[in-house]
């Protein structure tokens, strides 16, 4: 079965972003909640998508093919005025991740690592709390921490530590 990675293409600030494939209900997309709410005006208003892309992984894994992939993707949305670079798909998550490493002075030793700052979720806080609802938790959590170059270090070293 091929793996995918969906790619958002905003038609306002004209960025391209990577996001793991998601099958389910789009209710419990909070990976894309994430990053649609980043994309606001100035006022608070939404900016504008084209519609979610999907590529097959292996193809968008060969800088190359990416490259393709993306000139294509720029020249039949009509986004071929800027220099191509500004097009360039990047993956927030792992952008962000790498910031927080860099903040962390590039340790292993993370205090943060997923923790309740460090916790994905749906921007749905107003809606519960009206509803009466407690704070929003899922048994698939997922958190900066999961993106950052050392995951698998710092588990190890969390892990050696109780061992």
């Amino acid at each position: 079965m091929a793996e995918y990675v969906r790619l958002l293409l905003c038609k306002t600030c004209g960025s391209m972003e990577e996001l793991p494939d998601y099958q389910g209900d789009p209710r419990s997309d909070f990976l894309l909640d994430n990053l649609v709410k980043r994309h606001r005006n100035g006022d608070g208003s939404a900016h504008v998508a084209h519609p979610m892309m999907r590529v097959e992984k292996r193809h968008w894994d060969v800088p190359s093919v990416r490259e393709e992939i993306i000139k294509r993707i720029r020249e039949q949305t009509g986004h071929t005025g800027l220099d191509p670079a500004f097009y360039d798909a990047k993956n927030t998550f792992q952008e962000d991740a790498m910031t927080c490493w860099s903040q962390h002075n590039r340790s292993i030793t993370c205090s943060d690592f997923c923790s309740d700052k460090k916790r994905l979720t749906p921007d749905t806080a107003a809606e519960r709390k009206a509803a009466g609802l407690p704070k929003y938790r899922s048994s698939k959590d997922i958190y900066l921490c999961h993106y950052c170059p050392v995951a698998n270090a710092v588990r190890r070293a969390a892990w050696d530590k109780t061992a």
